[in-house]
């Protein structure tokens, strides 16, 4: 399949059969994606463009849209000539089966269903609702939000909170200051984080079996509303429950620098 390529320095819509993915590079506005399982191709609506028009390219099935520059680029330019703005607003609509991969400057980043999903910003928030599958959500400054997610998730901030919610399975975090929540509405998930400063809090259905494996410098494990012993004098927690009732254990570890750790069931 040929390759196409559009310039687009107003607003309008692109409808391209036959496309499956589509792949997002923006600096600042905001970028939302809805995976639609009665599409056969992806609809492009470009709601705002900046002074810098902004590049579609059609490679085989899937599509790339937006500024191609890299992160020290878009900051350089942006410095150099603030009016030549790498801004746009912009909303894509894809198969259900779509690969989504979001990559942002500053701007927000809004992505409902899909199963195959990733997005990376600097300072831009990020949030996804009803996605399944493996999910990449990676920041700096901004925060991260999933909600209503099925399967596994890996999730890295510098600073950003992220929140993650829904039927989990797999969870990887990692964070330097930025607080993590995770809600297990569903599924007990296998969770693996490391963190510095930032807070964990795990929630939990009442009477899920936990295990809990905490290793760091200093810090605090709470369980239920009661601090665990530490084994050493450094934060040293090996908490294990058998499965009861038919029910699946969660399991928790996680490495700290100083920071709590919080699971919660009630």
């Amino acid at each position: 399949m040929s390759t196409e390529s559009w310039a687009v320095a107003a607003p309008q819509t692109i409808d391209v059969e036959n496309a499956t993915g589509v792949t997002l590079r923006l600096q600042d506005g905001r970028a939302d994606v809805v995976a639609d399982p009665a599409a056969t191709g992806v609809r492009i609506e470009l709601l705002e463009v900046g002074a810098k028009p902004l590049q579609v390219v059609r490679d085989g099935d899937r599509l790339r849209v937006g500024y191609e520059s890299s992160v020290l680029d878009s900051v350089m330019a942006k410095l150099r000539n603030p009016r030549q703005s790498e801004r746009a607003v912009v909303r894509v609509v894809v198969p259900a089966d779509g690969a989504v991969d979001v990559g942002t400057l500053g701007a927000d980043v809004e992505v409902a269903g899909g199963r195959k999903v990733a997005v990376k910003t600097v300072t831009g928030a990020v949030r996804t609702t009803g996605t399944a599958g493996p999910m990449a959500l990676k920041t700096v400054s901004g925060a991260l939000a999933a909600e209503g997610h099925t399967g596994d998730v890996t999730a890295n901030s510098a600073a950003g909170s992220i929140a993650l919610a829904g039927a989990l399975a797999r969870v990887s975090l990692n964070t330097v200051s930025g607080a993590a929540t995770v809600t297990a509405t569903q599924a007990s998930p296998l969770i693996t984080a490391k963190t510095v400063s930032g807070a964990i809090d795990l929630r939990l259905p009442a009477g899920t079996p936990v295990n809990l494996k905490v290793r760091g410098a200093s810090g605090q494990v709470v369980l239920d509303g009661s601090v665990l012993p530490s084994a050493g004098a450094t934060l040293v927690v090996d908490h294990g429950e058998q499965p009861a009732d038919g029910r699946s254990a969660a399991y928790l570890s996680a490495t700290v620098t100083s920071a709590h750790v919080t699971v919660d069931r009630r």
